[in-house]
């Protein structure tokens, strides 16, 4: 890969990283709009994403972001009110800017047309940017074409303007488009709407229309008036292509210092007394030649602005001016340099020390600065080299697992009893290193199920609106860790889970309130280790699943037979979600009514060896729990033997291995059971399962091997013909032809070389 490449591969990380952190602070600033944090932390994301496009031609997309920043950055200072329609243009331009990124990440360039849609979505944003309350302009500058400098005395055009147009520190511009422009491609109209930082607009006719009879509509005959809160620069990089047909002006800055009232007066005379002894301070340590020429220069431009607020006090300005008569010239020695600032300093005689911080540096800044150094450092790794090294170590697994065959065919075979103790101790350190090395791997594997989380908010907040229902989305535990497979799999069970919650769980505000619950409904997703396994509930406070109605829709559309759909109970009608084609919708729509939800989720989440729970209370709610495991790197099984074959089950399937003897096994028809620990468990012969015509084979005392299982919340057993120990494998999927035998995991490649097909009990019953 060469160096522009890489550039371009750590541009699109970063670029959704930030896309990822914009989203999730704009949800967050719409519910507490008045936190100035968030508005800065918000700022600080969009303005580094508009600077990453600086290093790139993308156009299209610094074009969007920076109309964000714009709009943000009068938010931030006070001078616009975040809103709601504000927060869809933002998500708006976000979102494109996302496709924006997926088409330079897989094409290494920008969509062709992603300008346009980029600029009808900037000028979205600058509506709100065209109130008079809006005066300030963007944070950093880009690089500007040749401009008409600002002049004391304004042009008749300015000069002729309206007061409010005559702002301190804002751009006025004149735009006359060519008669000819429109066959040029060019739109005036559009262009001098996109104008950054844009305050005020006016319209100038022409003088003379001319006759009636010739009257050309394709004839540009209109000049535009424009007042901007932007830098000059921006406005001229924005006219970069029509330089010639426009004249700007800057008006001039106030004055800060005559300006000022009494309050700030006052703070700024104390900041600068707080600089003055800092340098003092400086200057008593043992100082450099650089420091004290550098000390000088900064006690000469402090004492400057004294002179510029004592400017109305003559006494004052008097002895000021004496004081930058007598200022030692910046090769003046160390302790005359110090013995005149002492001399002069604001608050009089100053103190022999004074310490260099304190308010010299914001404590802000002295925050942030801490907590970046006190951080922890993070590398990024492509995803790519972590399954690398989880290939090898699987590798590594299956080469260690080889030694006890090594140590045990060393004893058998050549008598070599010692060779194969000393095989047997090495077996048991290489062990250890690769227990280790593969716990250190998988670490780095896990992921917070938070970054799945990310997404519900701005998932929930849309789908809410479109439904015309209020929905308050709590999440916890979004610090739970899962390896990153499980993680991804996780993505699309949990948006059909909301999608429904959203749709046919929790009502309309009227409906809450005709029952008297609150107007805006909950949906709270959580998650929790529990053992090897991580839990996920979501639950809402909705209307629950009507079981009635479940039936009924069951029953029509031929999923099952009307007088079982009448037996079942109401936990085991809600259920019936689950059965492929299964939907109460009645209309099809963008969210529901098209067959695929519930019987997805329990798909995809079985296929990673989870398990899915739905229970539902009419009128109070509904829950659904996930359970999933929290690796899928490296699965323990247990091994099995039946008609001569050796079989592996994963372990987190298993409740129990025992003995039963045949005559305890009580058959009904074609059915059989046995009693463990007073419950009756029903059995199934593994061979039979696997259509092997041959019987479960019996131990010397007439027992059968039975292999308890975990299936749907019940136990099951398997009738197996011997267990044969267990061990950790990495379970390689099947494919090509042997990809449609669902009665199998996966297999997996055993110590002594042999292949190890491990078994899919949940779909075998």
């Amino acid at each position: 890969m060469n160096t522009t490449a890489e550039i371009l591969e750590q541009f699109v990380l970063e670029a959704r990283e930030c896309l990822e952190a914009i989203g999730q602070r704009l949800l967050d600033i719409e519910r507490s709009p008045d936190n100035p944090a968030l508005l800065n932390d918000l700022f600080r994301s969009v303005h580094t994403l508009k600077g990453n496009c600086g290093l790139f031609e993308f156009g299209a997309l610094e074009h969007v972001v920076h109309a964000g920043e714009d709009v943000l950055d009068q938010v931030r200072a006070g001078r616009l009110v975040y809103s709601s329609a504000m927060a869809d243009a933002l998500f708006a331009a976000m979102d494109h800017s996302a496709e924006l990124i997926d088409a330079i990440a897989s094409q290494g360039r920008l969509p062709d047309g992603a300008m346009a849609r980029s600029e009808t979505l900037a000028a979205d944003l600058r509506v709100f940017l065209g109130t008079p309350r809006q005066a300030a302009r963007p944070a950093s500058a880009a690089p500007a074409a040749t401009a008409a400098p600002a002049a004391a005395a304004l042009p008749d055009w300015a000069a002729a303007l309206a007061p409010d147009w005559h702002r301190p520190d804002h751009v006025l511009l004149r735009y006359q488009p060519e008669p000819q422009c429109f066959f040029k491609g060019e739109d005036p109209w559009q262009l001098v709407r996109a104008t950054p930082g844009l305050v005020a607009l006016k319209v100038l006719p022409p003088a003379d229309w001319g006759p009636v009879e010739d009257f050309d509509c394709y004839r540009s005959q209109l000049g535009f008036l424009a007042l901007s809160s932007a830098p000059e620069a921006y406005v001229m990089e924005h006219y970069r292509y029509v330089p010639e047909q426009c004249e700007v002006v800057t008006l001039a800055a106030p004055d800060p210092v005559r300006t000022l009232g009494e309050p700030h007066h006052a703070l700024l005379a104390q900041r600068l007394a707080q600089l003055w002894s800092d340098q003092i301070a400086l200057l008593q340590r043992h100082a450099t030649a650089g420091t004290v020429a550098a000390a000088q220069q900064v006690l000469a431009q402090l004492l400057a602005v004294r002179q510029g607020l004592a400017s109305a006090d003559a006494t004052e300005a008097t002895a000021l001016a004496d004081a930058a008569a007598q200022l030692p010239a910046e090769d003046a020695p160390q302790a005359t340099l110090a013995a005149w600032a002492r001399q002069h300093h604001p608050l009089g005689a100053a103190p022999s020390e004074q310490p260099a911080r304190g308010m010299a540096t914001p404590p802000a800044l002295a925050d942030d600065t801490t907590s970046e150094r006190g951080g922890h450092k993070v590398l990024k790794v492509a995803q790519d080299k972590v399954d690398r090294l989880m290939d090898l170590i699987g590798e590594m697994v299956v080469a260690k697992n080889a030694l006890p065959y090594l140590a045990q065919r060393a004893e058998a075979h050549f008598g070599q009893r010692e060779l194969a103790r000393e095989i047997k101790n090495q077996y048991a350190v290489i062990n250890r290193i690769a227990e280790d090395m593969q716990h250190a791997i998988m670490q780095v594997r896990m992921l917070p199920v938070g970054t799945v989380f990310q997404r519900f908010g701005r998932l929930v907040r849309d789908i809410s609106k479109r439904l015309g229902k209020e929905v308050q989305l709590i999440i916890e535990g979004e610090d739970t860790e899962a390896d990153k497979n499980v993680i991804e799999s996780l993505a699309d069970p949990l948006i059909h889970i909301l999608r429904n919650s959203l749709d046919h769980g929790i009502e309309t505000p009227d409906v809450r309130l005709a029952a008297g619950k609150p107007a805006h409904g909950t949906l709270r997703v959580s998650a929790r280790q529990d053992g090897d396994r991580v839990v996920l509930d979501i639950r809402d406070d909705g209307a629950g699943v009507d079981t009635a109605r479940v039936r009924a829709k069951a029953v029509e559309r031929g999923l099952i037979p009307a007088d079982r759909a009448e037996a079942l109970s109401d936990a085991e009608a809600v259920q019936l979600v689950f059965l492929p084609g299964f939907s109460t919708a009645d209309n099809i729509s963008d969210l529901s009514g098209r067959g695929v939800g519930m019987d997805v989720v329990r798909s995809a989440v079985e296929r990673v060896n989870g398990t899915v729970q739905l229970s539902s209370v009419r009128g109070q709610g509904t829950t659904l729990t996930l359970t999933l495991p929290l690796s899928m790197a490296v699965t323990h099984v247990m091994m099995i033997r039946s008609a001569g074959c050796r079989f592996g089950v994963p372990m987190d399937l298993i409740v129990e291995t025992v003995r039963v003897p045949a005559d305890e096994i009580h058959r009904f028809k074609q059915a059989q059971t046995v009693v463990l620990r007073g419950r009756i468990v029903p059995l199934r012969p593994l061979n039979e399962l696997l259509g092997m015509d041959e019987p479960a084979r019996l131990n010397a005392e007439g027992e059968h091997a039975v292999l308890v299982l975990r299936w749907g919340g019940e136990p099951i057993g398997l009738i197996v013909d011997d267990f044969d120990g267990t061990s950790d494998i990495i379970l390689r999927p099947l494919e090509g032809v042997l990809g449609g035998m669902t009665g199998f995991a996966g297999s997996a490649l055993m110590g002594d070389g042999s292949v190890l097909m491990i078994l899919n009990p949940k779909e075998l019953l």
